[in-house]
């Protein structure tokens, strides 16, 4: 069943639509290994692996006509959906090349036209070193500017145009994609695919808010979709690893006949709560696939809780795939250490379409900014423009020890997004504190909303505490509460609650002394 996306709403979302894991049959075989074509052939290479297999899927291009009706709503297949129906529009395709370039290291831009979409893919950056010429074009992820698109993909980036891995012998020949495709199966060579990519650029491309010439479609944004999901939040809803995933912990892997070894391994831990669930783990082993010898010598001592989920475990081992030899030295039996998960901040998100800009994305980044000195003891989660069954469903997914609210507030309620892009929906205060009587372990509640002090009407003693807002409070006040209180709290997560709030009283003193007496902070929140 596809899914629906909104082009009048915020265009970053579309990010949300890009999964970093993707089934088997879209990942390269063994024989193939990634980081060697990467690092001896460039991303080029590795790119032309990638197209080919898409094209080997038997995928056809949508071309019919769009319903009148849907016109506001772009429907968007599934990975799964794309690969079982086996056709997809150029918004399927381009999202599916993103995920595919996800799932092998690579970091895409997905670029938006009126009436069509394709992919750049940086020949710099990868989705592990993100950092890199190229991303200060974008403003938080986005980019409008079409000529400073043009100055930097020659130079940093290459186009596909990703319908060329779908058969599309019914596109229109006055544009890119409507041109050289093959007979034998209706799709285009790599290379054909990225000269269709340049001569958009070029060409065929005219500049937002300009009337388009012939054979011209106009440009809407492009889209930095690692900067966009690392950065601001907007990961798929669900994601959860696909296919054959596999976590590698303190360990050697080699494919395509390398040897893989561990030698005098310390006995490092890795917080449980931050592992996805896989089907295979490796955790101090040596892994080796297609002829390569795996050896473990001298292994470490201790080893940290599993993850949920794993079909096959390896621990302190050796593992030989495809005819190599497999040894284990000196191992000693591993030992099992607790060790407490990082605290989950559950960051919120929702400035609905009519209310004023709420600029979440600082927000965002002063949380950022707060806890990344401390990985071991927090971690954040986000949710962009979260509607109530959102907030529902986080709460249950991550089992937060602290609720980050930061949206519009009313007397009566938090003003969330209703998911259609329309003027949002209100979550009345006692539905909000039900949804948090319902999560076990959550220890404090921020709500930087204006008004929302209302909330704390029924209060009594111990956690969870509530911190609400007592009348208006600005954007730059809030973000200045918020940095010292969680500052204070990941440099000590015992601290009291009652510190932390001081702490954050202090910081807003010193950056907005006039809304020093909004904040509130009550203890045992309910309703």
């Amino acid at each position: 069943m596809p899914r629906f996306y909104d082009f009048k709403a915020e265009p970053r979302a579309l990010a949300r639509f890009v999964p970093r894991a993707v089934p088997p049959a879209l990942r390269l075989p063994p024989e193939i290994n990634r980081r060697d074509l990467l690092h001896q052939e460039g991303v080029e290479a590795l790119l032309r692996e990638l197209y080919n297999l898409l094209r080997d899927q038997g995928i056809t291009c949508d071309v019919e006509p769009p319903d009148p009706v849907m016109a506001a709503r772009q429907p968007i297949r599934t990975i799964d959906a794309i690969l079982t129906e086996k056709r997809g529009t150029c918004l399927d395709l381009s999202l599916l090349f993103c995920a595919v370039c996800l799932a092998h290291d690579l970091a895409p831009l997905l670029i938006v036209l009126e009436g069509h979409a394709f992919v750049a893919v940086s020949t710099e950056r990868t989705l592990h070193q993100p950092d890199g010429e190229g991303v200060s074009a974008f403003e938080q992820g986005l980019l409008t500017d079409v000529e400073r698109l043009r100055d930097q993909v020659p130079r940093l980036y290459l186009p596909v145009e990703c319908t060329g891995f779908a058969a599309g012998a019914g596109l229109n020949r006055e544009y890119p994609e409507g041109r050289g495709r093959e007979r034998r199966d209706g799709c285009m060579s790599f290379d054909r695919a990225v000269r269709a990519g340049e001569e958009y650029l070029n060409a065929h491309i005219a500049p937002a808010g300009a009337t388009p010439g012939a054979a011209q479609r106009a440009f809407l944004y492009a889209l930095d979709i690692v900067t966009l999901q690392d950065w601001y939040g907007f990961m798929p809803p669900d994601a959860t690893p696909a296919g054959d995933t596999r976590v590698y912990l303190d360990s050697a892997h080699a494919e395509g006949g390398g040897a893989a070894s561990v030698r005098n391994q310390g006995a490092g831990e890795v917080a449980p709560s931050a592992l996805p669930d896989a089907d295979r783990l490796y955790q101090r082993s040596a892994h080796a696939e297609g002829g390569g010898d795996a050896r473990v010598e001298n292994q470490g001592g201790s080893v940290t809780p599993l993850p949920a989920k794993a079909r096959r475990t390896y621990i302190g081992s050796a593992h030989a795939e495809g005819g190599g030899s497999a040894s284990v030295v000196n191992a000693p039996a591993p030992v099992s250490a607790a060790r407490a998960e990082p605290a989950t901040v559950l960051a919120v998100y929702a400035a609905p379409r009519g209310s004023a800009p709420l600029h979440w994305e600082h927000d965002v980044r002063a949380l950022h900014n707060a806890l990344a000195p401390y990985p071991d003891r927090f971690r954040l989660d986000v949710v962009p423009l979260a509607t109530p069954e959102d907030v529902q469903r986080a709460l249950a997914q991550y089992r937060p020890r602290y609720l980050h609210l930061f949206a519009h507030g009313a007397v009566d309620g938090v003003l969330l997004d209703d998911g259609e892009g329309g003027h949002g929906w209100k979550l009345p205060y006692p539905l909000l504190a039900e949804m948090v009587r319902a999560t076990p372990g959550l220890r404090c509640v921020l709500l930087s909303a204006c008004d929302s002090a209302y909330a704390a009407s029924a209060t009594g003693s111990g956690e969870p505490y509530l911190i609400a807002m007592r009348g208006k409070v600005s954007v730059e006040a809030a973000i200045a509460f918020a940095s010292g209180f969680y500052e204070t709290l990941a440099a000590r997560e015992d601290t009291p609650i009652e510190a932390a709030f001081a702490q954050g009283l202090i910081r807003l003193n010193l950056n907005a002394p006039q809304y020093a007496g909004v904040p509130l902070l009550a203890a045992g929140w309910r309703w």
